[in-house]
């Protein structure tokens, strides 16, 4: 039961980083946005208690549309992850960047 406890806590639904644009939009400008997600426990066989980690991406797209004021989504978009190691675990970011559009 807890085997199958842990397992499904590391489940995540998939998400497309970045969704079709319409058929007819208005480029706004330059847009970037970054989050991090932890792995505590890590350097182990089991690597486990995700922190944020699951959602990084959608976020990191999100806080990008948001930067662009009146942006709906992103196109031209880039994805760069960087990570790094601490005690017990490590981070992993996570930068979106692209041209916010309307």
């Amino acid at each position: 039961m807890l085997g199958a406890i842990l397992i499904g806590g590391c489940a995540s639904n998939p998400f497309n980083a970045a969704p079709r644009p319409p058929d007819k939009f208005e480029k706004l400008g330059a847009a970037s946005g970054k989050a991090c997600g932890s792995l505590l426990i890590d350097g182990t066989v089991f690597n486990f208690i995700p922190i944020l980690l699951n959602s990084r991406v959608e976020r990191a797209y999100g806080e990008a549309v948001q930067s662009v004021p009146g942006a709906t989504g992103l196109v031209n978009v880039t994805m760069q992850e960087n990570w790094f190691w601490w005690v017990i675990g490590s981070t992993r970011c996570v930068t979106i960047t692209g041209e916010g559009i309307r």
